[in-house]
């Protein structure tokens, strides 16, 4: 039980990241990052829809290919911001 609310803390918070990259590069204009944190808020909200119904399922393990894609893929969003800021 405690996995999976670690699961969707998680889900939920690089949901959150996602959201305020999208917000932060529509205020700065970056068109390109803008796309790409759009269609990464969605994929994180699904994530987190996921996680939400494994634990409302109450199944044994968490899905760790779900959580490590999650991580990822936050990760690379602000990484890709951050490239494109300071090298723009």
């Amino acid at each position: 039980m405690k996995r999976h609310a670690v699961s969707v803390v998680m889900s939920l918070v690089a949901a959150v990241i996602s959201g305020t990259v999208f917000v932060v590069a529509l205020f700065e204009q970056f068109a390109l990052v803008e796309m790409a944190a759009s269609v990464t808020t969605a994929l994180q909200v699904f994530f987190l829809s996921s996680a939400i119904g494994d634990l409302l399922e109450k199944k044994k393990e968490t899905n760790r290919t779900r959580n490590s894609a999650v991580v990822l893929i936050a990760i690379f969003l602000v990484a890709f911001y951050l490239f494109r800021r300071y090298f723009h």
